[in-house]
């Protein structure tokens, strides 16, 4: 009987049991990639065959770069410069002539219309006025007088590097008009012998192409360059053939210490 009453209360608790349900929840994990919004700029340089031989341990080898080689790039020029599309450039080895010969007055410079960070449009501009000197010149102290020369020209100039420091070429031609007014003082006596250029009172219009070189510093706004080459001046020479300065005849020497300003 207690054998029967044991099977009997085993039957009734399996009956009234509860069946309990797991919920089994499955995530998978999204990676979305975010493309950065600073650009790197990089400049393309071949690594040499002694560091492939050798290569450096900062880096860890990859699929791409399998010898751990420094690869990092640099920028090799400063380009943070402000572009202006007009610059206005004077010359100071002016002054200088002014002070080391006070018989020559001289004023120049010019306007540069850059159309690009490496190409320019140049339009030359000066003043000059030469009186005689007192010895040691060919235009000497047997003269009054003087002679002026105003010079405009167009040029091109081509920098070789986008960058606050580049070497450039200057080529061009600028027009001339000398004006002579002076009066050689030997002409009035007849008891000297006068092998000097007689007086002269008249405007010469002359051509000179020029070649220049030099190297410049571009700022934000102001410049400094040194330029240096040759010009020549093909007709007019007479008088001026012993002379090195801006006003001469035939070839010609040029030196300038340009200082400018951005304007636009």
């Amino acid at each position: 009987m207690r054998t029967w009453s044991i099977i009997l209360i085993f039957c009734i608790s399996a009956f009234c049991a509860d069946t309990v349900y797991v919920e089994q929840i499955i995530r998978d994990t999204v990676y979305i990639p975010i493309k950065s919004r600073t650009d790197t700029i990089y400049i393309k340089k071949d690594i040499p065959s002694s560091e492939q031989a050798a290569p450096k341990t900062c880096c860890t080898p990859t699929e791409r770069n399998p010898l751990g080689a420094d690869t990092t790039k640099f920028l090799r020029y400063d380009t943070s410069y402000t572009h202006h599309t007009f610059y206005l450039n004077f010359d100071f080895i002016s002054f200088l002539w002014i002070i080391g010969d006070s018989t020559l007055t001289s004023v120049g410079g010019n306007l540069e219309v850059a159309t690009s960070r490496k190409n320019s449009l140049m339009v030359n501009f000066r003043y000059s006025k030469r009186r005689p000197t007192i010895s040691g010149s060919t235009f000497n102290d047997i003269y009054t007088g003087y002679i002026a020369q105003y010079d405009i020209g167009l040029g091109y100039r081509h920098y070789f590097r986008p960058s606050k420091y580049s070497f450039y070429l200057d080529v061009g031609g600028n027009w001339l008009f000398r004006k002579h007014d002076y009066i050689n003082k030997w002409d009035e006596n007849p008891n000297l012998y006068n092998d000097r250029p007689h007086s002269r009172h008249e405007t010469a219009t002359l051509f000179a192409p020029y070649l220049h070189g030099g190297h410049i510093f571009r700022g934000n706004r102001a410049t400094f360059g040194l330029e240096y080459g040759f010009a020549y001046n093909a007709t007019d020479k007479e008088l001026l053939k012993k002379e090195i300065s801006y006003i001469t005849g035939g070839l010609q020497l040029d030196l300038r210490i340009n200082f400018g300003v951005g304007v636009l």
